[in-house]
């Protein structure tokens, strides 16, 4: 059996993409590594027309394939304000495909995750004289699906990055004859090959490029709103309101209605964020939108008691609010 994964656009990442934030340069760089995922920021233009600019027009590269041409064609005059063009036109190239690479690979993540037809996962570098030697050295190796390698190595692993992860069925692992890794290599010391001149290099540790130790797919779809939550009780209060209005008005909150795991913040009370539970998104399946679960927990916050009685598809659901693991999250009373 032989199972395809489509090239972009895909839903996937264009979800992923329309769920960013956009920051200014000062906001994204104190946010983590895993808050990072969830935000888009360029350094040099602050929050504003120009990066809606740009932002649109990557949007439209996932949309619709528009490419590095058209890119630099539609926010040509914003780059050339700030002096990218002639030898600095990598910092254009830089913006343009680090991003692509990461909504396409954040895409094929939940994929390849959710196809449950690939139990290993082979690392696929582009073997040319621009392969950054760490990224050679992880070229062809197969780990298990769930191999904790894949928390640190899933592409991208630096800017421009154009490496890939194929996935593999047990029948086609055994044809190839490929060697099934157990040990994460991480941190281990290798002598990497230099792909301009062939020799061996020095000795160093292999990782990924500062920045990029994360598996953004694995972030964003399985904790990302987790992460989101946690980091909201740490900002100021206008920020951390539009991450969390911008997440709910998002895509990602009308999927995980209809794939509920976890809790999903959807509201800030009083610097904390509430959290809809998944057990109450699945009771409320098929009777409110994403957009009616916000109004809904609004009209809950409202309340003296947190406590709010509907009547959804025919019949009363009772919404409360209760702290659960030092959490505050809203749940369905049956009392």
């Amino acid at each position: 059996m032989t199972i395809e994964l489509t090239p972009l656009p895909m839903t996937e990442a264009q979800a992923f993409w329309a769920d960013k934030v956009q920051l200014g340069p000062g906001e994204f760089a104190k946010l983590s590594a895993e808050a990072k995922v969830k935000a888009f920021a360029v350094s040099g233009i602050a929050k504003g027309d120009e990066l809606t600019t740009v932002f649109e027009a990557i949007r439209r590269a996932i949309d619709q394939g528009t490419t590095l041409a058209d890119f630099k064609k539609e926010c040509g005059a914003i780059f050339e304000r700030r002096g990218w063009t002639g030898k600095r036109t990598w910092r254009v190239d830089n913006i343009f495909r680090t991003n692509i690479q990461t909504a396409y690979n954040v895409g094929k993540y939940k994929r390849l995750k959710d196809s449950g037809a690939f139990p290993y996962w082979q690392y696929s570098a582009i073997n040319d004289r621009r392969t950054r030697p760490t990224h050679l050295a992880m070229d062809g190796r197969v780990w298990p699906a769930d191999h904790p390698t894949w928390d640190t190595w899933f592409p991208p692993n630096g800017y421009r990055c154009r490496c890939s992860v194929i996935g593999l069925t047990a029948r086609q692992a055994e044809r190839m004859g490929v060697k099934i890794e157990e040990d994460d290599p991480t941190n281990g010391l290798i002598e990497p090959i230099d792909p301009i001149t062939g020799n061996r290099m020095p000795a160093r540790q292999l990782l990924p490029d500062p920045g990029f130790e994360i598996n953004s797919g694995a972030v964003y779809w399985q904790g990302m709103t987790e992460v989101i939550a946690a980091r909201a009780e740490s900002w100021r209060p206008e920020i951390s309101r539009d991450v969390l209005r911008e997440l709910a008005q998002g895509p990602v909150l009308a999927w995980w209605l209809d794939h509920p795991e976890g809790n999903f913040p959807v509201a800030l009370l009083e610097g904390r964020a509430v959290r809809v539970a998944a057990e109450a998104a699945g009771s409320l399946a098929g009777l409110v939108s994403a957009e009616r679960l916000v109004e809904l927990v609004e009209q809950l916050l409202a309340q003296p008691d947190r406590r709010l009685s509907v009547v959804l598809g025919g019949r009363t659901v009772r919404l409360v609010l209760i702290e659960r693991d030092g959490k505050l999250v809203v749940v369905e009373s049956h009392a």
